[in-house]
Protein backbone atom coordinates (compact mmCIF):
# COMPACT_ATOMS: atom_id res chain seq x y z
CA UNK A 1 0.00 0.00 0.00
CA UNK A 2 1.33 3.60 -1.19
CA UNK A 3 1.22 6.03 1.89
CA UNK A 4 2.12 9.61 1.71
CA UNK A 5 2.82 12.02 4.50
CA UNK A 6 2.04 15.42 4.89
CA UNK A 7 3.01 18.21 7.23
CA UNK A 8 3.34 22.11 7.49
CA UNK A 9 6.42 24.38 7.30
CA UNK A 10 6.33 24.45 11.09
CA UNK A 11 7.84 21.00 11.60
CA UNK A 12 11.16 22.12 10.72
CA UNK A 13 12.28 19.19 8.75
CA UNK A 14 15.94 20.04 6.70
CA UNK A 15 15.50 19.69 2.99
CA UNK A 16 18.34 16.71 2.78
CA UNK A 17 15.92 15.35 4.56
CA UNK A 18 12.82 15.94 2.89
CA UNK A 19 14.30 14.90 -1.00
CA UNK A 20 14.61 11.05 0.64
CA UNK A 21 11.01 10.43 2.02
CA UNK A 22 7.71 10.54 0.63
CA UNK A 23 6.83 13.86 2.77
CA UNK A 24 5.22 17.12 1.26
CA UNK A 25 5.69 20.34 3.26
CA UNK A 26 2.34 22.90 2.92
CA UNK A 27 4.24 26.51 3.94
CA UNK A 28 2.69 28.82 6.59
CA UNK A 29 1.94 32.35 5.16
CA UNK A 30 4.17 35.14 6.95
CA UNK A 31 2.81 38.66 7.03
CA UNK A 32 5.58 40.93 7.72
CA UNK A 33 5.99 44.88 6.43
CA UNK A 34 3.13 44.76 4.97
CA UNK A 35 3.81 41.73 2.58
CA UNK A 36 2.57 38.55 2.07
CA UNK A 37 5.45 35.54 2.40
CA UNK A 38 5.28 31.75 1.83
CA UNK A 39 7.61 30.63 4.48
CA UNK A 40 10.78 28.60 3.08
CA UNK A 41 9.82 29.27 -0.30
CA UNK A 42 9.10 33.73 -0.57
CA UNK A 43 11.16 34.12 2.40
CA UNK A 44 14.22 32.24 3.87
CA UNK A 45 14.13 31.81 7.70
CA UNK A 46 17.91 33.53 7.30
CA UNK A 47 15.86 36.50 5.90
CA UNK A 48 13.02 36.26 8.57
CA UNK A 49 15.53 36.87 11.54
CA UNK A 50 17.68 39.40 9.75
CA UNK A 51 14.28 41.27 9.27
CA UNK A 52 12.64 40.64 12.64
CA UNK A 53 13.98 43.09 14.78
CA UNK A 54 12.72 45.97 12.52
CA UNK A 55 9.71 44.50 11.46
CA UNK A 56 6.85 47.26 11.95
CA UNK A 57 4.36 46.16 12.68
CA UNK A 58 5.19 42.65 14.19
CA UNK A 59 5.05 39.42 11.66
CA UNK A 60 1.79 38.03 11.89
CA UNK A 61 1.46 34.00 10.64
CA UNK A 62 -1.69 32.54 9.12
CA UNK A 63 -2.50 28.51 7.98
CA UNK A 64 -2.62 27.49 4.88
CA UNK A 65 -6.41 27.38 3.71
CA UNK A 66 -8.55 24.02 3.71
CA UNK A 67 -8.22 24.45 -0.35
CA UNK A 68 -4.30 24.37 -0.19
CA UNK A 69 -4.94 21.45 2.13
CA UNK A 70 -7.31 19.74 -0.71
CA UNK A 71 -4.78 20.52 -3.19
CA UNK A 72 -2.23 18.62 -1.68
CA UNK A 73 -4.19 15.98 -1.21
CA UNK A 74 -4.99 15.90 -4.72
CA UNK A 75 -1.23 15.94 -5.67
CA UNK A 76 -0.29 12.88 -3.68
CA UNK A 77 -3.42 10.84 -5.03
CA UNK A 78 -2.85 11.66 -8.04
CA UNK A 79 0.87 10.35 -7.78
CA UNK A 80 -0.32 7.17 -6.66
CA UNK A 81 -0.84 7.45 -2.56
CA UNK A 82 -3.71 5.63 -1.56
CA UNK A 83 -3.99 6.82 2.31
CA UNK A 84 -2.69 10.06 3.55
CA UNK A 85 -1.37 10.91 7.30
CA UNK A 86 -1.25 14.79 7.66
CA UNK A 87 1.07 15.37 10.92
CA UNK A 88 0.96 19.25 12.39
CA UNK A 89 2.24 20.98 15.23
CA UNK A 90 -0.02 21.09 18.25
CA UNK A 91 -3.38 22.71 17.95
CA UNK A 92 -2.46 24.66 21.61
CA UNK A 93 0.34 27.07 19.26
CA UNK A 94 -1.95 26.93 16.12
CA UNK A 95 -5.05 26.49 13.64
CA UNK A 96 -3.07 24.80 11.01
CA UNK A 97 -4.45 21.64 12.15
CA UNK A 98 -8.16 22.78 12.15
CA UNK A 99 -7.87 24.03 8.71
CA UNK A 100 -5.97 20.21 7.88
CA UNK A 101 -9.38 18.76 9.38
CA UNK A 102 -11.57 21.05 7.74
CA UNK A 103 -9.60 19.70 4.21
CA UNK A 104 -10.12 16.10 5.58
CA UNK A 105 -13.70 16.35 6.34
CA UNK A 106 -14.86 16.96 2.61
CA UNK A 107 -12.18 14.80 0.87
CA UNK A 108 -13.43 11.42 -0.81
CA UNK A 109 -10.76 10.00 -2.82
CA UNK A 110 -8.57 8.56 -0.44
CA UNK A 111 -8.45 8.17 3.34
CA UNK A 112 -7.02 11.43 5.09
CA UNK A 113 -5.54 10.81 8.87
CA UNK A 114 -5.29 14.51 10.42
CA UNK A 115 -2.93 14.04 13.26
CA UNK A 116 -2.24 16.78 16.16
CA UNK A 117 1.77 15.56 16.96
CA UNK A 118 1.28 16.89 20.21
CA UNK A 119 4.36 19.17 19.66
CA UNK A 120 5.94 21.86 17.70
CA UNK A 121 9.10 22.32 15.34
CA UNK A 122 11.55 19.94 15.04
CA UNK A 123 9.74 17.57 17.69
CA UNK A 124 7.18 17.32 15.26
CA UNK A 125 9.44 16.71 12.40
CA UNK A 126 10.98 13.81 14.28
CA UNK A 127 7.50 12.35 14.50
CA UNK A 128 6.76 12.92 10.64
CA UNK A 129 10.21 11.81 9.74
CA UNK A 130 9.25 8.65 11.88
CA UNK A 131 6.14 8.10 9.71
CA UNK A 132 7.86 8.48 6.65
CA UNK A 133 10.16 6.01 6.86
CA UNK A 134 7.73 3.24 7.99
CA UNK A 135 5.74 4.28 4.49
CA UNK A 136 8.86 4.02 2.52
CA UNK A 137 9.25 0.73 3.75
CA UNK A 138 5.59 -0.06 2.93
CA UNK A 139 3.73 -0.66 6.21
CA UNK A 140 0.71 -0.36 5.98
CA UNK A 141 -2.24 2.32 6.89
CA UNK A 142 -2.98 0.97 10.38
CA UNK A 143 1.13 -0.25 10.93
CA UNK A 144 1.43 3.49 10.25
CA UNK A 145 -0.72 4.90 12.58
CA UNK A 146 0.80 2.73 15.09
CA UNK A 147 4.13 3.79 14.97
CA UNK A 148 2.72 7.55 14.91
CA UNK A 149 0.42 7.40 18.01
CA UNK A 150 3.42 5.47 19.99
CA UNK A 151 6.41 7.95 18.67
CA UNK A 152 4.12 10.93 20.05
CA UNK A 153 4.34 9.53 23.36
CA UNK A 154 7.95 9.31 23.08
CA UNK A 155 8.78 12.65 21.56
CA UNK A 156 10.59 15.98 23.53
CA UNK A 157 11.05 19.58 22.90
CA UNK A 158 13.67 21.71 25.53
CA UNK A 159 13.92 25.05 24.35
CA UNK A 160 15.30 28.16 25.66
CA UNK A 161 14.53 32.08 24.61
CA UNK A 162 17.36 34.91 24.79
CA UNK A 163 14.02 37.33 25.48
CA UNK A 164 10.67 37.83 26.06
CA UNK A 165 10.62 40.96 24.67
CA UNK A 166 8.63 39.00 21.40
CA UNK A 167 6.12 37.31 23.74
CA UNK A 168 5.02 40.39 24.55
CA UNK A 169 5.07 42.09 20.59
CA UNK A 170 3.11 38.79 19.69
CA UNK A 171 0.94 38.77 22.12
CA UNK A 172 1.68 35.70 23.94
CA UNK A 173 2.45 37.82 27.45
CA UNK A 174 0.58 40.35 28.66
CA UNK A 175 2.13 44.17 29.96
CA UNK A 176 2.01 43.13 33.70
CA UNK A 177 3.26 39.63 32.55
CA UNK A 178 6.50 40.96 30.67
CA UNK A 179 6.72 43.81 33.42
CA UNK A 180 7.13 40.74 36.38
CA UNK A 181 9.08 38.81 34.35
CA UNK A 182 11.01 41.89 33.34
CA UNK A 183 11.80 43.12 36.91
CA UNK A 184 12.58 39.37 38.11
CA UNK A 185 15.15 39.12 35.23
CA UNK A 186 13.91 35.64 34.10
CA UNK A 187 14.20 33.67 31.14
CA UNK A 188 11.73 31.22 30.21
CA UNK A 189 12.61 27.75 28.92
CA UNK A 190 9.91 25.83 27.44
CA UNK A 191 9.46 21.80 27.35
CA UNK A 192 7.07 20.10 25.18
CA UNK A 193 5.49 16.53 25.12
CA UNK A 194 2.57 14.33 24.27
CA UNK A 195 0.58 17.77 24.03
CA UNK A 196 1.78 19.16 27.64
CA UNK A 197 4.10 21.84 27.77
CA UNK A 198 5.61 23.14 31.26
CA UNK A 199 7.63 25.99 31.95
CA UNK A 200 11.07 26.45 33.72
CA UNK A 201 12.78 29.59 34.23
CA UNK A 202 16.68 30.54 34.44
CA UNK A 203 18.13 33.97 35.16
CA UNK A 204 20.94 34.62 32.48
CA UNK A 205 21.20 33.57 28.84
CA UNK A 206 24.97 31.31 29.75
CA UNK A 207 22.74 29.48 32.49
CA UNK A 208 19.66 29.04 29.92
CA UNK A 209 21.98 27.73 27.24
CA UNK A 210 23.82 25.20 30.23
CA UNK A 211 19.96 24.10 31.00
CA UNK A 212 19.35 22.84 27.45
CA UNK A 213 23.00 21.23 27.30
CA UNK A 214 22.48 19.71 30.17
CA UNK A 215 18.83 18.56 29.07
CA UNK A 216 20.70 17.31 26.15
CA UNK A 217 23.40 15.13 27.79
CA UNK A 218 20.51 13.62 30.02
CA UNK A 219 18.64 12.33 27.34
CA UNK A 220 20.28 11.98 24.11
CA UNK A 221 22.30 8.91 24.87
CA UNK A 222 18.90 7.56 25.25
CA UNK A 223 17.79 9.11 22.23
CA UNK A 224 16.84 6.95 18.71
CA UNK A 225 16.68 10.02 17.18
CA UNK A 226 17.67 14.04 17.65
CA UNK A 227 17.87 16.99 16.59
CA UNK A 228 18.42 21.14 17.14
CA UNK A 229 16.60 24.22 15.89
CA UNK A 230 17.51 27.46 16.37
CA UNK A 231 16.11 30.83 15.69
CA UNK A 232 18.96 32.95 13.96
CA UNK A 233 22.04 31.80 16.19
CA UNK A 234 23.76 29.00 13.85
CA UNK A 235 26.70 29.78 16.68
CA UNK A 236 24.95 28.73 19.72
CA UNK A 237 24.28 25.63 17.32
CA UNK A 238 28.07 25.08 17.11
CA UNK A 239 28.73 25.44 20.74
CA UNK A 240 26.09 22.98 21.78
CA UNK A 241 27.37 20.59 19.33
CA UNK A 242 30.84 20.99 20.09
CA UNK A 243 29.97 20.59 23.90
CA UNK A 244 27.40 17.86 23.64
CA UNK A 245 30.39 15.78 21.73
CA UNK A 246 33.33 16.35 24.21
CA UNK A 247 30.75 14.47 26.37
CA UNK A 248 29.01 12.00 24.37
CA UNK A 249 31.26 9.39 23.00
CA UNK A 250 30.44 8.88 19.06
CA UNK A 251 28.16 11.29 19.07
CA UNK A 252 26.29 11.36 15.44
CA UNK A 253 25.84 14.61 13.62
CA UNK A 254 22.32 16.06 14.84
CA UNK A 255 20.08 16.90 12.50
CA UNK A 256 19.81 20.47 12.70
CA UNK A 257 17.10 23.59 11.12
CA UNK A 258 16.52 26.59 12.07
CA UNK A 259 12.92 27.75 13.38
CA UNK A 260 9.54 28.21 11.20
CA UNK A 261 8.69 32.52 12.03
CA UNK A 262 5.23 30.89 13.02
CA UNK A 263 7.19 29.91 16.31
CA UNK A 264 9.89 32.76 15.90
CA UNK A 265 7.67 35.84 15.39
CA UNK A 266 7.17 34.28 19.40
CA UNK A 267 10.04 33.54 20.57
CA UNK A 268 12.55 36.12 18.56
CA UNK A 269 15.87 35.83 18.05
CA UNK A 270 18.19 33.25 20.00
CA UNK A 271 15.82 30.55 20.97
CA UNK A 272 17.52 27.15 20.59
CA UNK A 273 16.02 23.94 20.83
CA UNK A 274 16.88 20.12 21.60
CA UNK A 275 14.30 17.95 20.38
CA UNK A 276 14.16 14.37 20.53
CA UNK A 277 12.85 10.74 20.42
CA UNK A 278 13.48 8.67 23.36
CA UNK A 279 13.90 4.78 23.00
CA UNK A 280 11.10 2.84 24.04
CA UNK A 281 13.90 0.12 25.60
CA UNK A 282 15.22 3.59 27.75
CA UNK A 283 11.41 4.17 29.21
CA UNK A 284 10.81 0.64 29.79
CA UNK A 285 13.44 0.39 31.86
CA UNK A 286 13.26 3.62 33.31
CA UNK A 287 9.85 2.31 34.50
CA UNK A 288 11.32 -0.21 36.19
CA UNK A 289 13.73 1.62 37.90
CA UNK A 290 16.91 0.54 36.17
CA UNK A 291 17.79 4.11 34.54
CA UNK A 292 20.89 4.38 37.05
CA UNK A 293 22.28 0.65 35.13
CA UNK A 294 22.22 2.45 32.21
CA UNK A 295 25.35 3.61 30.52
Amino acid sequence: MQVHIITDSTSDIPDEVLRKLPISVIPVYILMNGKSYLDNIDLSREEFYERLPDADPHPQTAAPSPGQFRRVFDEAADQGAEALFSIHITNTFSAIIQSAKSAADNYSRIPVHVIDSGNLSLAEGLIVIQAARAAKEGKSESEISAIIENTIIRTFAYAKLDTIDYLLRGGRMTSIQYSVVSLLGILPILKMNNHVSRMEITRTKNKAFQRVLNSAIEHIPYAEAFGITHAGVPDQVDELIRQMKMIIPGLPDPLVSEATPALGAHVGPGALCVNWIESSAHIAAEKKGLRKWLS
